[in-house]
């Protein structure tokens, strides 16, 4: 079992890379967690590495995030060369506070198959999205995993996992949170093993909720509906309030066959 990255376990990895000769850690250093300084709060970092192919890997988090709403981090794998690789394990490391929060993951990975299948044909959606079953999120040391037997990249096409976390009432308005990083396992012939990155960090500044947030937040607390991914990007309540409405009155009704 792959446990998430300590300053311990680095040294162990370090060295059993070198004596094995094969798979490449890059060091990961402490999470970064808690509030930033102001001029340090970047919301997204990228870093490339050429193992047999070229990798872009890239972890951001919106640069603001409205008081109580989900936190998404997204995680991301490119390639722009040949020789596509095969992403087999994401480790998200995210803030101390959220570190016992299971998170929900969402995958956006390219995908052929599913773009023909389902009417895109060749130049259709091919992005195939999916949710991964909760019980496959694991707990793994201060990190939150994923793993598959492989989910392929393509060149031009970015493999995206979102970690979603529900935020402590602590994250008030004006506090700056920021992650730790992340790390990859990514398979080309022949394999390569782990990737971490301790500098792949993201930080976001929490603001006041918008309007539509703060509805949606309250009908949340109430059993009533979940406030993810239901606003515009205004938040205005009139995007909102017409499904409010079909939601709690139960929607349309069909008539009943006379």
């Amino acid at each position: 079992m792959t446990h998430a990255p300590t300053r311990h376990r680095l040294v162990s990895l370090a060295a059993a890379a070198a004596v094995a000769g094969a798979g490449l850690t890059a060091a990961i250093a402490a999470p970064t967690q808690g509030t930033a300084d102001a001029a340090a709060c970047v919301n997204e970092h990228s870093v490339k590495k050429t193992l047999i192919v070229n990798y872009g890997l890239t972890k951001s988090v919106p640069e603001t995030v409205g008081q109580g709403q989900p936190i998404t981090y997204s995680l991301s794998v490119t390639t722009d060369s040949i020789g596509n690789p095969y992403v087999q394990g994401v480790w998200d490391i995210p803030p101390k506070e959220l570190q016992s929060v299971k998170p929900t993951v969402k995958i956006k990975a390219f995908t052929l198959i599913g773009g023909i299948l389902g009417g895109g044909g060749a130049f259709g959606k091919l992005i195939n999205e999916e949710t991964v079953p909760p019980a496959e999120v694991i707990k793994d040391g201060t990190s939150w995993k994923i793993s598959h037997t492989g989910w392929a990249v393509f060149s031009g096409q970015s493999f995206t996992a979102e970690f979603t976390y529900k935020p402590p009432a602590s994250y008030t308005a004006g506090k700056q949170i920021t992650s730790g990083g992340a790390a990859f396992k990514a398979t080309p012939a022949p394999p390569l093993g782990y990737l971490e990155l301790g500098q792949l960090t993201a930080c976001t500044t929490v603001r006041a909720p918008n309007a539509g947030e703060a509805v949606l937040g309250s009908l949340d607390s109430a059993g009533l509906g979940s406030a993810e991914g239901q606003l515009s990007s205004t938040g205005s309540l009139v995007d909102i309030i017409p499904g409010l409405i079909g939601g709690i009155g139960g929607g349309d009704k069909e008539e009943p066959k006379k």
